[in-house]
């Protein structure tokens, strides 16, 4: 059976604890030369650890963790253009592995064939690693197919392949082309093009035979259409010709032609041309969804981001803001999602018709947003702590300020009542006959000395009542203060949020990624280096 590439198998995978590699080494560690495929697209240069500066290594290193991050959200065509980034800066076989992984995910297993078997070979690859690659390689072999193209006449025809020119005639091989269906062109100046539509399964060849008709001395003329739509069949005359986008022009005898681009739940473009010999025509379609069709040729798209509020951008047409799940055409789309202070989300996703279709996207922060989220989420937990330390030291010091003055409180209150209750019987000191100052009149030396033990106590308590309630006001304004600091703590966001730390790796980074094989999916670790 076929491997089946989802987020589902990857959590099954995950629980059997199956397929674990280590997706990226130090690459100081392992030997720079590879041995690669005579037709691979990747760079076939070699650069040696030691030759390389800090800057490309830290270059390389942030490209591999970015191209795990796109991997782990799918976005395939992404990781691929980091991974071959990677891997131009440092040419390595645990690299081209992983390349190759991605190709696999993406269903290029011509591409994918060429960059397991090289790393492969080249020896650098674990255990793990190893028995991966070779297990993916025998998938992807079997999805392979080869092609054998001949014409009448037979030389320097161009060969189309999709719409993709990929040879000339005669070829002196078959070609190798993934499995299913695709569209054969050949096209010569002095005839008109011959094109065909194939089926082609793994491990098996196909030959197609072309005629080409003379165009009697006329030259040929050329059409490029172009669509924001992604996977519009492109129709010439009532003939399949391609599937936007297109990157090479349509050629045709000159003349009048139909041109139609349509795809199920858009409205179809129609244009006619009247072209010239030698002339190049324009045909602009981008196609308006067709909200009737909806019905039976939509399907619904839910977006959970990271960030909000969120934008999204669909087949490159304006911009709108996310508040509900969209109803699309099912089939491919182009999806853009932006975030103020955010980088651009990119990536194809195909929509099926008979479910809800979940995109789940992590927004990666600028540098700016970066520095300015750490720095409020630095400030935000100084705030606390200080609130709760300093609010705490307010609280204590209240409470002990109150603590100590309470016996001092209570000493002055008997104290008052004492000499309240002699000044109501007449009692020393308050009696008119005991001693005071002699300077005082007879009869008001008792008053006098009265009144001044009167006074001492009264202030003894009011002191006492000072303290007291700025031991009160202390605890309280403390305990308020701390318990601000503990809600700006609990409610803080990590200043590091963005910088996908682990302690458990000594600060290094440690992320999952698909590692698509044959009849399963495992993950990988990568550390940063």
């Amino acid at each position: 059976m076929k491997a089946a590439f989802s987020n589902r198998c990857l959590a099954q995978s995950l629980r059997r604890g199956r397929g674990l590699f280590v997706a990226l080494l130090v690459f100081a560690q392992l030997p720079a030369s590879v041995v690669r495929a005579a037709d691979s697209p990747l760079p076939a240069t070699a650069t040696t650890p030691a030759a390389l500066g800090d800057a490309q290594k830290a270059e390389a290193a942030e490209r591999f963790e970015r191209g795990l991050k796109l991997f782990d959200s799918n976005d395939n065509a992404g990781a691929l253009a980091e991974f071959k980034r990677t891997y131009e800066i440092m040419p390595n076989p645990v690299v081209l592995f992983n390349i190759g992984l991605v190709y696999a995910a993406m269903r290029r297993p011509v591409d994918a064939v060429d960059a397991l078997e090289p790393a492969i070979k080249s020896g650098a690859l674990s255990p793990a690693q190893l028995e991966r690659a070779q297990l993916t390689l025998a998938d992807q072999k079997a999805r392979v197919g080869k092609l054998m193209v001949t014409t009448t006449p037979p030389e320097g025809a161009r060969i189309e392949l999709d719409g993709i020119a990929v040879a000339k005639t005669p070829l002196g091989e078959p070609l190798r082309i993934s499995e299913g269906s695709h569209l054969v062109s050949v096209v010569a100046e002095g005839f008109a093009p011959a094109r065909k539509e194939i089926l082609i399964a793994g491990n098996s060849e196909v030959t197609v035979h072309l005629d080409l008709v003379p165009t009697q001395g006329k030259r040929l003329a050329n059409v490029n259409v172009r669509s924001r739509t992604v996977g519009a069949e492109v129709v010439l005359d009532g003939q399949v010709v391609g599937r936007t986008p297109l990157s090479n022009s349509i050629s045709m005898i000159a003349g009048r032609h139909v041109v139609e681009v349509r795809r199920p739940g858009y409205t179809t473009a129609r244009r006619e041309l009247d072209l010239g010999e030698g002339a190049t025509g324009e045909v602009n379609a981008d196609l308006e969804v067709d909200t009737a069709a909806l019905t039976k040729d939509g399907a619904t798209l839910v977006v959970e981001a990271s960030e909000s509020p969120i934008e999204v951008r669909v087949d490159g047409g304006p911009q709108k803001a996310y508040v509900a799940p969209l109803r699309l055409p099912k089939g491919t789309h182009h999806l853009m999602i932006t975030s103020p202070g955010f980088i651009p989300y990119e990536r194809e996703i195909t929509l099926v018709a008979t479910r809800t279709n979940t995109l789940r996207v992590v927004l990666e922060p600028t540098l700016e947003t970066r520095d300015q989220h750490k720095s409020r989420a630095r400030f935000h937990q100084v705030a606390g702590w200080a609130g709760v330390i300093g609010g705490g030291l307010l609280a204590g010091g209240g409470a002990a300020l109150g603590f100590t003055t309470a016996p001092d409180k209570d000493r002055a209150d008997r104290q008052l009542a004492d000499i309240q209750a002699k000044s109501a019987n007449n009692e020393p000191p308050c009696d008119a006959g005991f001693a005071a100052e002699a300077n005082q009149p007879l009869g008001m030396r008792g008053s006098y000395w009265c009144d001044k033990s009167f006074a001492d106590a009264q202030s003894k308590v009011d002191s006492a009542d000072t303290r007291m309630l700025i031991g009160y006001i202390g605890a309280g304004v403390g305990g308020a203060v701390a318990i601000t600091g503990v809600v700006l703590l609990l409610t803080g966001d990590d200043p590091d949020k963005y910088e996908h730390r682990s302690a458990a790796t000594g600060g290094k980074r440690t992320r999952i990624a698909l590692t698509p094989g044959p009849g399963d999916v495992g993950y990988a670790l990568s550390l940063a280096f």
